[in-house]
């Protein structure tokens, strides 16, 4: 079921997809005739006919991973409109998604299909947006910020404020750095694709910044220690959730610790 919100301009489409024991919210955004990203090919039945019925004039992929890029291949097919990517994600977005079984079956396949180099800002009728490089969870990540109004759509750049486990692809460091960089600009609300509208985002971005500043700090004081990685996330991130388990553990807290390490 797509379920939709309004917060301004910006129509919030949310979809959730469901798993043993939990479930994900997928958040993609619409504001004059500017879609950014397009939901999980799992959620077709009910993204299709509200994209078929929207005078939607271009579309912005934030990073290539399944969750925002289910449908780009849908659109590029059956309406005649730019779809953008950042650079270094083109040839990602062209090929069918290369994901283990198990993101498979969570997301659905999700099929290559042609993408357009973003530009250094993307402009609608009313509103011009900064195209802003954010790598960290994905090396073609990109946030748009809309200086002006004071809003960010983010990406997955937020997610969670404290996060305890990571994928194995991401990269701390770089994420800390690309939230620094956001941060030095002027906005208040963030449309993040799944923690849904913070109003208070840059705020949470500041705190989820100093979270890993400060974790980062332990981590590296008990490895001097002389413990193991192992060690540290069992002491630090003891807890595990149930994607950790579904996931067979491609997210994990000992993922967290090495990537802080690096």
């Amino acid at each position: 079921m797509l379920e939709l919100s309004h917060h301004e301009d910006v129509i919030g489409l949310k979809t959730v997809v469901p798993a043993i024991g939990f479930q994900v919210n997928v958040y993609f955004y619409y504001i004059d005739g500017l879609l950014v990203d397009t939901g999980p090919k799992r959620g077709k039945k009910d993204i299709v006919p509200y994209i078929q019925k929207t005078k939607i004039d271009q579309v912005v992929v934030t990073h290539h991973h399944e969750d925002h890029t289910g449908l780009a291949s849908w659109i590029v097919n059956n309406k005649q409109i730019p779809l953008y990517a950042h650079e270094s994600g083109i040839e990602l977005c062209r090929k069918n998604g290369d994901m283990p079984y198990y993101r498979k079956l969570f997301w659905g396949r999700r099929k290559g299909f042609d993408t357009q180099e973003i530009p250094l800002q993307v402009e609608t009728n009313k509103y011009k947006f900064k195209v802003i490089h954010t790598p960290g969870h994905a090396d073609d990540h990109v946030v748009l910020l809309d200086e002006e109004n004071g809003r960010l759509f983010g990406g997955d750049l937020y997610v969670l404020g404290k996060p305890k486990s990571i994928w194995h692809f991401e990269n701390i460091p770089v994420l800390m750095d690309s939230i620094r960089k956001v941060l030095t600009y002027d906005f208040s609300t963030v449309y993040c694709c799944h923690a849904g509208i913070l109003q208070d985002g840059k705020q949470k971005l500041r705190a989820k910044l100093n979270y890993l500043e400060e974790s980062q700090t332990k981590v590296k004081e008990l490895h001097k220690e002389g413990k193991t990685v192992k060690e540290i996330a069992n002491e630090l991130f003891p807890h595990k959730n149930m994607l950790n388990y579904f996931s067979f553990f491609d997210t994990s807290p000992v993922h967290l610790v090495k990537s802080m390490l690096s």
